[in-house]
């Protein structure tokens, strides 16, 4: 399977269009009629037939690398207007055939075709049941574009919104559900990296899914992003293109920034609640218990200088949050949580604590340079 960020070593011969673009797919994803190979070139030895896709009535062959399928012009022209261009073409004039039927001839790999006549055939719910069902929805994704397939293109980027999403309350579910991509080795959370995320969203004009890509490669030190990503599948290569990088490290300042901000306004200087029971007491030192909650959390946050201890300054979203789960604790009589305020004061902070993950979020495809029209 190839899950790369290259384009296809295909160009334009002036003499074919691209396909019907689903979106404004950017012209390095576009394939153009490839159709048949040359007249007089040969297909060469080796080529086999997949039986797992091969239909005894089917009456076009799919030729990809040293592989075709047997399958059906009508199916998949009901599928994709710009295959059935492909298809009229060859079959009005065909120059070479496989057990008797025209070939169509096209630049993929063989293993990612099967997953596209798979997914076409049987359903994409047929291919999500496996383990790297993520890395076949980004296949799928990439191809769905290619060959303007809308239905599945749209049922693909539906898989990878799980994971990558637009709302606040589906990334928190996401965190909740995965382990944290730690400064290491980010695939180990099963997840496609980022990196490529970012590179397939481009190539697929898909913007929504940059933003959470993006900030998934904050939490990851800034040298490990700049280096690049090998994937161990196929050991192929990839990095963000230098403006990619640029709006990345400008947006995880801004992150930064707001962070910073957030701890001096709504924790160093916090003052305890109107309705605080703690400041009635007629002892002085519980008066202050509340505003001294409220500074061993900031002492507790600032303790993670640049996220290298727990990574919560490198994920402002969960450091906002663990002010939160610091104060979850009730403790008890012979142990009291020192993190916990009383319960007016808990109320207000947590009411600013969510306001403030919120229009975090909802800043980022600003902080990042994307424009995204459904975000939040």
């Amino acid at each position: 399977m190839s899950l790369g960020s290259s384009a296809s070593p295909l160009s334009s011969n002036g003499h074919h269009g691209g396909p019907p673009q689903l979106r404004a797919v950017s012209p390095e994803i576009r394939v153009t009629r490839h159709g048949t190979p040359p007249p007089g070139s040969s297909l060469g030895s080796g080529i086999q037939r997949r039986p797992s896709l091969s239909f005894e009535d089917g009456n076009i062959a799919v030729l990809a690398e040293k592989s075709y399928f047997l399958v059906h012009r009508g199916f998949l022209s009901r599928q994709s207007e710009y295959l059935g261009e492909l298809i009229r073409d060859i079959c009005s004039c065909p120059t070479t055939t496989l057990e008797g039927r025209p070939v169509l001839h096209l630049p993929d790999s063989s293993d990612d075709i099967s997953l596209l006549l798979h997914s076409m055939y049987d359903g994409l719910s047929s291919l999500m049941s496996l383990e790297s069902n993520l890395r076949i929805a980004s296949i799928l994704l990439r191809l769905s574009a290619r060959y303007a397939i809308e239905h599945l293109f749209n049922e693909t980027l539906a898989v990878l919104h799980k994971p990558w999403p637009t709302s606040l309350a589906h990334w928190t579910r996401r965190e909740r559900q995965l382990p944290r991509v730690n400064t290491k080795s980010a695939q180990e959370i099963s997840l496609p990296h980022p990196i490529t995320i970012v590179n397939l969203a481009r190539e697929v004009d898909a913007p929504e899914l940059i933003p959470a890509a993006f900030y998934d490669l904050c939490r990851l030190l800034p040298s490990l992003v700049a280096a690049g990503y090998t994937d161990p599948f196929n050991s192929t290569y990839y990095r963000l293109t230098t403006s990619d990088l640029v709006l990345l490290l400008q947006g995880r300042e801004a992150a930064s920034r707001f962070f910073s901000t957030f701890i001096v306004n709504e924790l160093e200087n916090r003052r305890a609640s109107d309705t605080c029971f703690n400041r009635r007491q007629q002892d002085p030192a519980k008066r202050r218990l509340c505003t001294g909650a409220f500074q061993l959390i900031t002492f507790e946050l600032l303790q993670d200088v640049n996220g290298l201890i727990t990574g919560r300054t490198a994920d402002p979203l969960l450091a906002m949050q663990d002010v939160l789960n610091l104060q979850a604790d009730p403790g008890t009589p012979e142990a009291r949580n020192m993190f916990r305020a009383c319960d007016a004061c808990r109320q207000e902070l947590t009411m600013s604590v969510h306001a403030a993950r919120n229009k975090f979020w909802d800043s980022l495809p600003e902080w990042f340079g994307v424009e995204v029209t459904n975000w939040g």
